[in-house]
């Protein structure tokens, strides 16, 4: 460690605070250094960093810098910590230095809370400057990197993943820092690679990337617990065969609003509905006409990743998940690998390959197109976006957004009063702009325009009213803007209007203006007020912003974005022209019928569901066989029954459902060799599943074996020491050895103690 210079110990670490989930309040830092990393996370918001540092002098600048600081070896010094008292544990370059980092990585699993997180960075062996030194001869220590003279333990990927799931914690997230070289490849998917005198064939892409990976960073949790086997509810299964509406999972993260699923909530009596969503929604959820869900959650944004929903989505039959750029459609893709069902993704991106500069998220969407079993574009411009990204065009069915024209209508009534609500006079001609109130919607747009429109003489000054209704980073911005161009005094802002209401605000208005601005990530991806106002037989005046110009038609008027003389010259005309805008209104509502009622449009939506779940697939193959299985069980034909179950669970061993059935059915006929056997392939995918340990152990134990039972128990104990069926069971083995002294089974308790 003396070989050090101070700067070692005073990295920001930027690519390891970015792993952090924002909501983050109790970070331990192992390997801490100076703490400078600690001190970035507590200025960010997190209420308590503490740090253990082996380094002595180090410590001294750290103690400064953090909430708390142990120094010594963190595979030799206790630890005064709560049990789960940190959301997050930081690892960052330290298991390489370790003698024992599994040993390191147990010890630290008791202070990591039950929906807690490891975060760490570990150099790869397998980079090809290794392997190409090692070619020519060489294996040169240096002062850093990845072979650092201090590293005493080196790892592949691979055996990251081993090291963490022998520890109890399953791999959530995995990004690397890679060499600027790999970007330069000529053909990175070719299966050849090579570098200096070495040749290297039959590689996968993934193989290749590999080898440029310097560093791996990588989030895991702990391995989530299976749920036990509930007998009487697979009794229940068993023996009414009941067949229930088709379980459908709407899975929208922190979006799940109500515009959207005014399309689906129509098919409740169709299908068995529940929308899944986190516990911050970014709109009000109170509306929705079906069962909603709200799970805890970590990270913002396309990284945002649902606590629990894999579970949580076990015996759906569709689960039916956003775009393909979100975290939680990868976790939609891991609960059909789990359970088996299908995945439905609703598609409003209509940017190929957009976000896919940034690593994780080019993972994540490589994962679900790899696995998604179809695609609902909302627009045909999203339908193109996925068709250049690799998705054949038959798995695309184009299906806009609609809504309810019971509500969204002409409507006279009431208008004079809900005018006098927010102070808007009987004569004033309304233009009005509802939206996000950020620049790439086009609210300074909207108010240079109406700046010009003000002060344009041939309008004889009508008494025109301009109304901004929503909330975003710049509402107050926007309204200064207005101030300091002299027209605020023509203005109305508010920043907050319930959704359920938001049809009165389109019919008091005579205009309806939407100047969204395209930016490299973002374009207008539909414009669901634009519809709204159309619905209410208003002209639009919008821009040739993504998917507006299919949205509109015919029934607006259009013109460039960022351009507000143009904007202006468009509202201007309107409202100059009583008989044009009651002209475009007309065709505005006559398209907003035709196109756009939520009615028709959940009608669409049934026929793909149908499609979809009608479509077999090898997962549908294991559940018909699967299911055919339970069937010959109710019947009484419990042999024939047993054997469908089990060629099901041959052809998937990871499917937990499968496996409890097979247990049941297995240990009510005896067959306990066919459950042993099923528990171990089981386990081959789980090891550190306790349940099935214990399960194992019993089964054993119903062998004569209970040293081999005792071994499963030792494993469950690793985890979990005061695991109550664990305990029990043992406690049985010993109970089994005392009345049985002198005998075999007693000879095997002298060799478990």
């Amino acid at each position: 460690m003396d070989t050090k210079t101070g700067e070692y110990y005073r990295q920001e670490r930027k690519e390891v605070e970015a792993l952090i989930p924002q909501n983050t309040t109790r970070v331990l830092d192992v390997g801490c250094g100076e703490g400078v990393f600690g001190k970035r996370l507590l200025e960010r918001g997190v209420k308590e960093v503490a740090g253990i540092e082996i380094n002595p002098d180090a410590c001294i600048n750290a103690r400064k810098n953090l909430s708390s600081l142990v120094c010594g070896n963190i595979e030799e010094i206790a630890l005064d910590f709560d049990e789960g008292h940190f959301d997050c544990v930081v690892l960052a370059d330290v298991l390489e230095h370790l003698k024992d980092p599994l040993f390191a990585i147990k010890k630290l699993k008791k202070y990591v809370s039950d929906s807690g997180i490891i975060v760490a960075s570990i150099p790869n062996i397998r980079y090809w400057g290794i392997i190409n030194m090692l070619i020519e001869g060489h294996w040169k220590y240096e002062d850093y990197g990845i072979l650092d003279k201090t590293h005493l333990r080196f790892f592949t990927r691979k055996e990251i993943e081993k090291l963490f799931t022998d520890a109890g914690f399953e791999i959530t997230d995995i990004n690397a820092n890679i060499d600027h070289r790999y970007s330069k490849l000529n053909n990175a998917s070719s299966g050849e690679l090579s570098f200096g005198r070495v040749l290297l064939k039959d590689l996968t892409a993934d193989d290749i990337k590999d080898f440029f990976v310097i560093q791996y960073l990588i989030r895991a949790r702990r391995s989530r617990p299976i749920t036990a086997v509930n007998t009487s509810q697979l009794s229940d299964q068993i023996d009414t065969g009941k067949k229930e509406l088709k379980k459908i999972a709407i899975v929208r993260g922190a979006n799940l609003n109500k515009w959207e699923m005014q399309n689906y909530e129509p098919l409740s009596d169709r299908y068995d509905l529940t929308a899944y969503t986190t516990t911050q929604t970014c709109f009000d959820t109170e509306q929705i006409r079906m069962p909603v869900i709200k799970l805890p959650f970590q990270s913002q944004g396309l990284l945002l990743s649902m606590e629990g929903l894999e579970d949580q989505l076990a015996g759906k039959d569709l689960i039916f998940s956003a775009d393909i750029t979100y975290q939680f459609s990868a976790q939609a893709i891991q609960a059909k690998k789990l359970y088996g069902c299908k995945v439905l993704c609703l598609e409003w991106e209509n940017i190929p390959f957009n976000y896919e500069e940034y690593e994780a998220v080019r993972n994540i969407k490589e994962t679900v197109r790899g696995h998604a079993d179809h695609y609902i574009a909302v627009t045909e411009r999203a339908r193109e976006a996925l068709m250049l990204e690799g998705i054949p065009s038959e798995m695309i069915d184009v299906v806009p957004m609609g809504i309810d024209l019971k509500r969204f209508r002409p409507r006279e009534e009431d208008v004079l009063r809900d005018r006098e609500c927010i102070g808007i006079k009987k004569e004033e001609i309304v233009v009005l702009f509802i939206g996000r109130m950020v620049w790439e919607k086009g609210a300074y747009d909207f108010v240079h325009a109406a700046a010009r429109i003000l002060s344009d003489s041939s309008l004889n000054r009508l008494p025109v009213r301009f109304l901004m209704v929503g909330k975003g980073s710049e509402f107050y911005a926007v309204q200064e803007r207005a101030m300091a161009l002299g027209i605020s005094n023509w203005f109305t802002f508010i920043e907050e209007y319930p959704y359920h209401e938001m049809h009165k605000l389109h019919n008091l208005a005579d205009i309806f203006v939407l100047p969204s601005i395209s930016t490299k990530t973002w374009q207008e991806q539909f414009g669901m007020v634009l519809i709204e106002s159309m619905a209410c037989g208003k002209p639009v005046v919008s821009t040739y912003s993504g998917s507006i110009p299919e949205v509109v038609g015919d029934a607006g008027i259009l013109v460039q974005s960022n351009d507000h003389i143009s904007l202006c010259n468009a509202i201007k005309k309107l409202i100059s022209d009583t008989e044009l805008r009651e002209s475009i209104g007309k065709k505005a509502l006559t398209r907003a019928e035709t196109e756009f009622d939520s009615e028709k449009i959940a009608e669409k939506v049934r026929e793909v569901f149908e499609k979809v779940l009608n479509r077999r697939s090898p997962e549908d193959r294991i559940k018909a066989t699967y299911e055919e299985g339970l069937q010959f069980w109710r019947d009484g034909n419990k042999e024939q029954g047993l054997q469908l179950v089990c060629d099901a669970f041959d052809d998937n061993p990871d499917n937990r459902a499968v496996l409890d059935s097979l247990v049941r059915m297995g240990t009510e006929t005896g067959e306990l060799n066919v459950v042993e056997k099923a528990l171990k392939e089981y386990l081959n995918y789980h090891p550190a599943d306790l349940d099935t340990l214990t399960a194992l152990a019993e089964i054993l134990l119903q062998f004569g074996s209970p040293a081999l039972a005792t071994e499963e128990l030792k494993k469950v104990f690793l985890f979990d020491p005061e695991n109550q069926k664990a305990v029990a069971l043992m406690e049985k083995i010993r109970a089994l050895a005392t009345d049985n002294k002198g005998s075999i089974l007693h000879s095997d308790m002298e060799k478990i103690d």
